[in-house]
């Protein structure tokens, strides 16, 4: 483009219809998420906090603009696969202690909590949370507590969780953008949420002797922001075993049904019939009449007049 000049429609297009209800919104952060997200980029782009771009998310959805099952995020994007932590080394751990920074002040207080001494490759897996993953001292900690709640749920008082563990869940912090005091507490909350509300839905799916896998974790977490009232969820898996039988329940076919319903507004089971009432067509209902009165009269008339002339000829 020449002069560095890019005039619209030289870089992206959309459609009309969005862009009528984007300026009938009059609502920038709604139009510049839509913009980021209609590039293929994340809520990280914009570089707002976690209220901004939840409002303008919100906005969006309200406009259908959105998919309330794909959430946006203000959390940097994550390192590619391919983009490994350094192979730390005995030396490197020796360092980071001697330099008396936050890892030193870190490894006696994780020690503490896991009642052991970290081996050094117990050691070179903290540190890795603490470089590589930035998070700092007393994010750490927080993790570490979690996992100590998570792993005595599981397993019984008194078990505690290893570094490979904590390292793993630190990763999943990491990638959801966990990475200050604040940001923990919002996503233990949720992930506590998950844990009373997600195992409520779980019971209505007849599912009650295990917990969720991360994949069902996903669906369940996104049933709980649409805030669907059991009843509903319950209609909502009757009609996908009645599709599917139970033996085939499918979570991502019953997905669909919850976020066609929540896509409408339809939050109650009383909602929902009288939208589907009002979808079927009408038919009229003229049941046929039995006996005599079933015929017109002119009909009979003719058939009495006929039967007359044939008498007659007779």
């Amino acid at each position: 483009m020449a002069n560095g000049m890019f005039f619209p429609g030289s870089i992206l297009s959309l459609h009309r219809k969005a862009a009528d209800r984007l300026l009938a919104a009059d609502n920038g952060d709604a139009a510049l998420l839509y913009l980021a997200l209609l590039e293929g980029k994340n809520g990280s782009d914009l570089k707002w906090d976690a209220a901004r771009l939840e409002a303008a998310y919100k906005a969006l959805i309200t406009m259908k603009l959105a998919d309330p099952t794909q959430p946006v995020t203000n959390a940097p994007a994550p390192k590619l696969e391919d983009d490994r932590p350094p192979e730390y080394t005995a030396q490197d751990i020796t360092q980071a202690l001697q330099n008396g920074g936050g890892f030193a002040g870190l490894v006696p207080e994780v020690e503490r909590l896991l009642g052991k001494v970290l081996s050094t490759a117990d050691l070179k897996l903290l540190y890795q949370l603490s470089d590589f993953y930035a998070l700092p001292p007393e994010v750490i900690l927080t993790l570490v507590g979690w996992c100590m709640e998570k792993t005595a749920k599981r397993y019984g008082p008194g078990r505690k969780p290893t570094l490979p563990q904590i390292k793993r869940e630190g990763y999943k912090w990491y990638k959801a953008g966990v990475t200050t005091l604040d940001a923990a507490d919002a996503y233990l909350r949720r992930q506590q949420l998950l844990g009373t509300r997600g195992m409520e839905i779980m019971a209505i799916l007849g599912i009650r002797d295990r917990g969720p896998v991360p994949q069902e974790e996903e669906f369940l977490t996104a049933w709980i922001q649409m805030d669907f009232p059991d009843d509903v969820l319950r209609l909502a898996y009757e009609r996908t075993v009645f599709q599917l039988a139970p033996e085939k329940f499918r979570w991502s076919y019953m997905n669909g049904i919850l976020v066609r319903w929540n896509q409408q507004g339809l939050k109650t089971v009383a909602a929902i019939q009288a939208a589907e009432a009002r979808r079927k067509p009408s038919f009229p209902q003229n049941k046929p009449q039995e006996g005599p009165s079933a015929m017109p009269s002119d009909d009979i008339g003719r058939m009495i007049e006929q039967a007359r002339r044939a008498g007659k000829e007779g």
